[in-house]
């Protein structure tokens, strides 16, 4: 009768050796794909997350000054522009920087890749800002009872860091309540960006000024718009008075972004900034916010 001989399958070995590696390659790839990529996913967000609240309540940016980067902003809810509130719930002050190495040399220093490290106060623009801590803690002490703090925002332009560190070292030395006891650095407060009249003559700002009142939007020769300014103004400064009430604000920053952030303030058409008293170096101005009635 027939035999039936069984004879051994004929198999490859790279199918065996598949077959046998298949069962990890599919966990391997589970846990890189899913449990590993979600686990990095969620630490990079929550990374980004931790350094964007660090950077916009302090200012802090640990790399190397790069053009202007607005904070995140209030919540949809918040008004986030002038015109669009009657009353602010602190108040707020200008303070121009000291006399600069800029101011004596006669030159246009605003861009950040340079004027972070350069251009700092003058020996009598030093003298000057220890003049304006004292005047900051004279006008905090005149509203103390109203004051629940003194909030000393700041440029982080050389000039403008160094006057704010001296009105920082009048505040400590008054026992001020001074919110996180130091300068908070804003880049949102930087001074306007000059495009091609950067490291010129400052007598070009006059060139820049007669285009301002004819056309805030302009850009010409690169420079940063009246309108444009104003506007990372109203977000700043709105962000913050979102977040603080009874408090007094200073603002350490530059002329012309000053100027424009009391135009903007007054609910002033932007070609008009230059019609206003100009600020002097280390001058503290008040910054009232005008009604729609007066605008």
């Amino acid at each position: 009768r027939d035999v039936f001989i069984a004879r051994p399958i004929q198999t490859r070995p790279w199918a065996l050796l598949l077959l046998l590696l298949l069962p990890q390659m599919l966990v391997q790839a589970f846990r890189v794909n899913g449990l590993l990529t979600y686990s990095a996913t969620a630490q990079a967000r929550s990374a980004r997350n931790i350094l964007s609240t660090t950077q916009r309540l302090t200012g802090f940016n640990s790399r190397k000054p790069s053009p202007l980067r607005l904070s995140s902003g209030p919540s949809a809810s918040s008004p986030t522009s002038f015109q669009q509130v009657e009353s602010l719930r602190n108040d707020y002050f200008a303070l121009r920087h000291g006399q600069s190495e800029a101011n004596v040399a006669g030159v246009i220093a605003a861009d950040p890749s340079v004027a972070c490290f350069k251009y700092g106060l003058s020996p009598a623009g030093q003298l000057q800002a220890e003049q304006a801590g004292q005047d900051v803690v004279q006008t905090f002490q005149a509203g103390s009872q109203k004051y629940q703090g003194l909030i000393l925002l700041s440029s982080d332009l050389l000039r403008a860091k160094q006057t704010a560190q001296a009105v920082e070292r009048a505040a400590l030395k008054a026992n001020l309540t001074l919110h996180q006891n130091q300068v908070i650095l804003q880049e949102w407060l930087r001074e306007r960006g000059f495009g091609e009249w950067d490291g010129t003559s400052d007598d070009n700002y006059h060139k820049v000024w007669q285009d301002d009142a004819q056309d805030p939007n302009h850009t010409n020769h690169g420079v940063e718009s009246v309108n444009s300014v104003i506007r990372r103004l109203e977000v700043g400064l709105l962000e913050w008075d979102a977040q603080f009430e009874n408090h007094m604000v200073v603002c350490v920053a530059h002329g012309d972004v000053l100027q424009m952030l009391q135009t903007g303030l007054q609910k002033m058409n932007g070609s008009l900034h230059r019609t206003l008293p100009h600020l002097e170096t280390a001058t503290l101005r008040p910054l009232p916010l005008a009604s729609n009635e007066d605008a």
